[in-house]
């Protein structure tokens, strides 16, 4: 007959700190920029299309790519 194992201490699993919750979205926005980088002006342009981006057709490449880049803090214009 097995014996009943002393409870164990569980280490929560938290949520790590906001530190490094930013720095993992920071790269998430990194790896974005860069895979929108290696897209062509044209291409993304169509992707501005798609996303509704307003004043698309006045933007350089730059422009687009920070436009259509995931912006952690987003805020829109008419706020501020």
């Amino acid at each position: 007959m097995r014996k009943p194992e002393a409870k164990r201490k569980t280490t929560d699993k938290k949520a790590p700190p906001k530190a490094a919750r930013a720095s993992a979205t920071t790269r998430d926005q990194g790896r974005a920029r860069s895979e929108l980088r290696q897209l062509s002006k044209t291409e993304l342009y169509q992707r501005a299309t798609e996303q509704g981006i307003a004043g698309r057709s006045k933007m350089n490449r730059e422009e687009l790519i920070d436009a259509l880049a995931p912006a952690r803090h987003r805020r829109n214009k008419s706020a501020a």
